[in-house]
């Protein structure tokens, strides 16, 4: 039963991240898939951009905005600056430091003038989504937290702009002050929407700060973040926007409980019946171990499925350890190890599973073993499990699971 006073729509909360910010279009997409009612969104730096696109209900828009930003596109930058990797790279830094003194940092207008034909100020204004975003005023060193009526005529993509004004971009001044990106203050405004919207909170977070520790338990709050990179903040990369999308996407789904696992995606009724099956912390390790082999998670995958492609991979892997294995000095190898030289052996994660896995089935060096645990924990868990489930598929001949 819903209680009196509790808001019937949600609060929606964008955090800061730059070009990661195409991953919160993705978790949109499943908000608006479900009929979720937005009535009040707040972002900071991208976040802000994106939440002025959702309260103007945009959607289609920022869609193409997203998957076809570049560095050309958004950065107004020398040509060595437009590969994303050069872009704050310590071996461009004169051209950098040029551009930095020249233009007092790095002007991002193409990128406002693409958002100018997406945001009309007075139908922002008009819309019945309440908008809300943050920045960080320089010129008095405090954070600033503006809904949209707080915002003087005029100026509402000023301070969207304000609140994006990452450190060694240029700074925008309004009014003779100066700004700086909001997520100096505040990445994650959780706090300023809930003095707006007391419950019914979606959170999507594409950066390093965590929601606040102090937060009511008893919020209705769905917690949406990527479990992988999304790369570099200002790696503008046409080719992987869709994929981060669809991230987003998947990633909400799982959130209101459409979906379920902790990698993958699965049917949540299948899901708890192999739980009920293999036991929670088995399935975790599977996932963990469907990481280490690579297996492609942007999709809705059958348990039957997921249990026959780990034990492909790790058919394969074993074939491909014992070749390692036949060339490599073992005991110095784990000398090595023991002395944290992980990067010398050339071991990528599916070798290093096979050797916990064979490890834990010969029961041979347990003071190797307490260094795993110890410092990988999660890639021992996912060899325990792989183990377990050879035990089970083996004597039918791999044959998965009913």
């Amino acid at each position: 039963m819903r209680q009196k006073g509790k808001p019937k729509g949600y609060g929606l909360v964008l955090a800061g991240g730059g070009c990661k910010g195409v991953y919160q279009i993705g978790a949109w997409r499943a908000l608006r898939e479900m009929g979720l009612p937005i009535e009040c969104v707040v972002g900071t730096s991208v976040g802000a951009m994106n939440g002025a696109l959702v309260a103007l209900g945009c959607y289609e828009g920022a869609v193409e905005l997203w998957k076809n930003m570049s560095i050309e596109k958004g950065f107004q930058l020398p040509e060595p600056l437009k590969v994303p990797d050069n872009l704050f790279s310590l071996k461009n830094a004169n051209v950098i430091l040029k551009e930095l003194w020249k233009n007092h940092g790095l002007d991002i207008s193409p990128l406002r003038r693409a958002l100018e034909l997406l945001i009309d100020e007075d139908a922002l204004r008009a819309s019945p989504v309440e908008f809300g975003l943050v920045t960080f005023e320089v010129t008095r060193k405090k954070g600033r937290e503006l809904y949209k009526e707080r915002i003087p005529e005029g100026q509402m993509m000023d301070y969207i702009m304000a609140s994006a004004a990452y450190p060694g971009l240029k700074r925008p001044e309004i009014d003779g002050k100066t700004f700086l990106d909001g997520g100096l203050y505040d990445n994650v405004p959780v706090k300023m929407l809930l003095r707006r919207h007391a419950d019914n909170i979606v959170v999507v977070n594409i950066g390093d700060t965590d929601l606040p520790a102090d937060l009511n338990p008893d919020l209705n709050l769905h917690y949406i973040k990527p479990k992988e990179s999304l790369g570099k903040a200002f790696a503008f990369c046409p080719d992987t926007a869709e994929s981060k999308m669809e991230m987003g996407w998947y990633d909400a789904m799982r959130s209101f409980g459409r979906l379920a696992g902790e990698w993958m995606y699965f049917n949540p009724i299948e899901y708890r019946s192999l739980q009920a099956e293999l036991g929670e912390e088995m399935v975790s390790g599977l996932e963990y171990a469907a990481r280490l082999y690579g297996l492609d998670n942007l999709r809705r995958c059958s348990t039957a499925d997921f249990v026959r492609e780990l034990w492909d991979c790790d058919c394969i892997s074993r074939e491909k350890y014992r070749v390692f294995r036949s060339h490599m000095d073992i005991p110095s190898m784990v000398r090595g190890l023991y002395a944290g030289q992980f990067k010398d052996y050339n071991l990528t994660s599916d070798l290093l599973l096979q050797m916990v896995e064979e490890m834990l089935a010969n029961k041979e060096r347990p003071r190797l073993t307490d260094m795993v645990r110890k410092v990988a924990p999660d890639l021992l868990r996912a060899a325990q499990a792989m183990e377990a489930l050879r035990h089970r598929l083996e004597p039918a001949g791999g044959k998965p699971l009913e």
